[in-house]
């Protein structure tokens, strides 16, 4: 058999959690036809693999990168890293299906996560929108249905219940994206407008998704201190609807760990991701109390800009802002010189209280300033980190955000880190790493073409020299590449060669199967 490309030398790790073996690897047409010994036979391109892991594509299920991966200095983020597919929608994030004057307003709430890149702006429909990405991606797209958009499509970001007209309206753009891929439904319950639903009108969400054979994944209505409601929420919500559940961005400690054991013993399907870092990533507007942020952006900054509102925020702000760690200004609209730069210092600089100064950076900026929040020095970081990492129920994601100067490090080095660092740190195994990102998310989200190397699979892989694989990113300076990542392969066409990015653009988007 003539091969397209063919793989010989390397060490295959498979996805399955199957021991390693010596195989080579062959493709035709965009697919893995052949994993057997192959050296010598003719193929119109050889990637000498040895002493390299030969493993699936990384998958990557929560990541805000859909329009960086258009152009622009992060468009190849993700394939340096490993990754060969990336779940859309993330925290119910998107932009369809919505009247011009509906995008307009989603999209100045959403500007700061995702920028102003020249798209056209123009769609109105989950087609439409879905349309952008052809022939302009390096890695595949995966749909999830985004709460955000459904909602504010069938009611706004008026508060209350929706009436039994915007209730159908919703179950009828959420069927618009089931019928489009999607391969669930995402939310975001601590932004907006998501943090206004109640849990009846996501239950009747989720019995569609169920329907479908989807996933709810949820940024939940509390982590940390609010564990336990966060956490009893998304639970009910799966028992009652009967929807399979994947909580975005959860840490585990022993109140998480007790709780996933609780939902397992009442038969709830759950499973969770988190990035592999002690500091998390979002926008200001976060600090503000949640009756501050109701309402959308237009809202929030006319709150921030009353002096009475002020007053009124002041105290719930402030002991916020005392609730974090170090809070390190990451993305600052027309405010680069403070990108970097600690909260706190810049409010002693300016001879100011913390809340004083971010009030008046939102009100300066357009609201529109993303920061990191290091975890506390109270919280052991790394060991929580290890013991999410290790869980049985664990997938890996990088919550990458590709805006500013100084981004969060996790959109550039997670699955060096996850893949890497915890396999030689004795985390987990080269085995079961694997697994946690590929087979296992690929199962999860029903990619049933990926994630596995055998014959008939989509040939999504990634070349690595697991010795080398390190994340070699920094705070001070982020958009750098891992070490380690030696070819990127999607559907058989290399975006990765060398360790450099080939320019390709094979990506595409892949719905649920």
């Amino acid at each position: 058999m003539d091969f397209d490309v063919l793989i010989t030398g390397g060490d295959v790790v498979d996805g399955s959690g199957s021991p390693r073996r010596r195989l080579d690897v062959g493709i035709s047409g965009g697919r893995i036809v052949a994993v057997d010994r192959l050296e010598g036979s003719p193929a119109a391109r050889v990637i000498d693999a040895r002493g390299l892991t030969v493993a699936p594509g990384f998958i990557d299920v929560h990541v805000h990168s859909e329009l960086a991966r258009l152009g622009g200095v992060d468009q190849f983020a993700g394939v340096l890293d490993g990754v060969t597919t990336e779940l859309m929608s993330p925290d119910g994030f998107s932009w369809a299906p919505l009247s011009p004057e509906r995008l307009r307003e989603v999209k100045d709430y959403l500007q700061v996560f995702y920028g102003d890149p020249d798209v056209g702006w123009d769609w109105t429909s989950v087609a439409g929108y879905l349309a952008l990405f052809k022939g302009r991606i390096p890695n595949h797209l995966v749909p999830q249905a985004p709460h955000l958009a459904i909602k504010v499509a069938a009611m706004g970001w008026k508060p209350g219940p929706p009436s039994g007209d915007e209730a159908t309206a919703m179950r009828s753009h959420l069927v618009e994206w089931l019928d489009a891929g999607a391969v669930g439904m995402a939310a975001g319950l601590e932004y907006q407008p998501g943090a206004l639903s109640d849990v009846s009108e996501l239950v009747d969400l989720c019995r569609v998704v169920a329907d479908a054979g989807g996933v709810y994944a949820p940024h939940q209505r509390g982590y940390w201190s609010r564990v336990a409601s966060g956490c009893r929420e998304t639970f009910e919500i799966g028992r009652t609807s009967g929807v399979k559940v994947h909580i975005s961005h959860l840490a585990i400690d022993d109140s998480a760990a007790g709780l996933l054991d609780e939902a397992q013993a009442s038969g709830v399907d759950v499973t969770f991701d988190m990035y592999p870092y002690s500091a998390a990533c979002t926008h200001l507007l976060m600090m503000l109390p949640e009756w501050a942020q109701a309402g959308g952006y237009r809202a929030s900054m006319e709150r921030v800009t009353s002096p009475s509102e002020r007053e009124r925020l002041r105290p719930e702000t402030a002991a916020r802002i005392a609730e974090r760690g170090e809070i390190t200004l990451s993305s600052v609209e027309t405010g680069e010189e403070l990108e970097g730069r600690s909260l706190g210092r810049l409010a002693t600089e300016s001879g100011s209280e913390d809340v004083d100064f971010l009030f008046d950076l939102l009100a300066g900026h357009a609201g529109r300033a993303l920061a990191v929040y290091h975890w506390p020095a109270s919280v052991d970081g790394e060991a929580i980190l290890k013991r999410t990492i290790a869980h049985p129920l664990y997938v890996g994601s990088t919550d990458g955000i590709y805006m500013g100067s100084r981004p969060h490090r996790r959109g550039f080095g997670t699955f060096a880190r996850i893949v890497g660092e915890h396999v030689r740190g004795g985390t987990l195994t080269l085995e079961q790493a694997v697994r946690k990102v590929t087979a296992l998310p690929a199962e999860r989200f029903a990619l049933k073409d990926r994630g596995v190397i055998k014959a008939g699979m989509a040939a999504d892989i990634t070349v690595f020299d697991p010795g080398a694989l390190a994340d070699k990113s920094t705070w001070e300076n982020p958009r750098v590449a891992p070490s380690g990542i030696a070819h990127v392969l999607v559907e058989g066409e290399a975006v990765v060669s060398g360790a450099r990015v080939t320019g390709a653009l094979p990506g595409r988007i892949v719905g649920r199967s």
